[in-house]
């Protein structure tokens, strides 16, 4: 995506973040900036600036009375967008979407809704050990790859290309997911997720084959950062949090792996803007 597209991107995802601290802060939900986010926030006061996402956490409790307030209190340009709201949405998270906009990433399927995103991330106990987090990740991700099947979705798809290894071992969940709705699996999912008595660790709900964990102190103290000229609450403790996500976080990557993630393929502003297309 050529630089200034991917700028104009980045303080659209903003406005949609202005948006869920609003109803977050006026309804006392406890939020905090995650992930390449909460690095950018530390390591550039903004955006990484390859960047093209944006991500915010919450804890589980949080995040499900967000979930339902937000059709209510979310402005009118906005959404909620989950695998509750939406039968072929796929995800084990929520995003909020800026409605007549078009955000499309090349391997997910057209759902009403296309427009720009930020993610919103429950975070939950995890096992203390590491066997059973391995355990635990798995049957988490099998669920999550039935869900991708039911959806719609092709995770085998690298661009135009496929990829026939995983589209063979997709095959797999196919059959798995045969006689089982779209909904019960996603309960199943979010039952197992809630599942974890507290251990003192927290892991990013994700659906991948290895947990995200991270020590619950870190995120019992909340700090707030500069990002893009906002302010957004993070972890006060953001080096552990960082060096444990990204290792030694304040290294730039090499240029050849300074891009964007998501293969977007369509851009489209719509009222919000003049809008574009990526260029092939």
């Amino acid at each position: 995506m050529e630089r200034q597209l991917l700028r104009k991107v980045q303080l659209t995802l903003l406005e949609i973040a202005l948006e869920i601290k609003r109803v977050c802060e006026e309804n006392g939900i406890r939020y905090f900036l995650c992930c390449g986010t909460f690095l950018g926030a530390v390591r550039h006061q903004g955006f990484i600036p390859w960047d093209d996402d944006l991500d915010i956490g919450m804890p589980r409790e949080d995040y499900e009375r967000f979930c339902a307030i937000a059709p209510e209190k979310l402005g009118p340009r906005f959404c909620l967008q989950s695998w509750y709201t939406e039968p072929r949405y796929a995800l084990p998270f929520a995003k909020v979407r800026m409605r007549d906009t078009l955000y499309l990433e090349a391997k997910s399927p057209a759902l009403p809704e296309n427009g720009f995103y930020v993610d919103l991330f429950p975070f939950d106990n995890a096992p203390g050990e590491p066997e059973s987090q391995t355990a635990h990740a798995r049957a988490l991700c099998t669920l999550f790859r039935m869900k991708l099947m039911k959806s719609g979705n092709k995770p085998w798809m690298d661009g135009d290309r496929i990829v026939w290894k995983k589209r063979l071992g997709y095959l797999y969940y196919q059959c798995k997911a045969l006689g089982i709705s779209a909904q019960e699996i996603a309960g199943r999912y979010d039952a197992l997720a809630r599942s974890v008595p507290e251990t003192g660790i927290l892991c990013r709900q994700r659906g991948l084959s290895r947990l995200d964990c991270y020590r619950a102190d870190w995120y019992e103290e909340l700090a707030l950062y500069s990002f893009e000229g906002q302010l957004f609450p993070g972890p006060a403790r953001f080096d552990d949090v960082l060096t444990a996500q990204f290792g030694d976080y304040r290294q730039l990557p090499p240029e050849g792996e300074r891009e964007n993630r998501h293969q977007i393929v369509k851009v489209d502003f719509g009222p919000w803007g003049d809008g574009g297309e990526k260029k092939q």
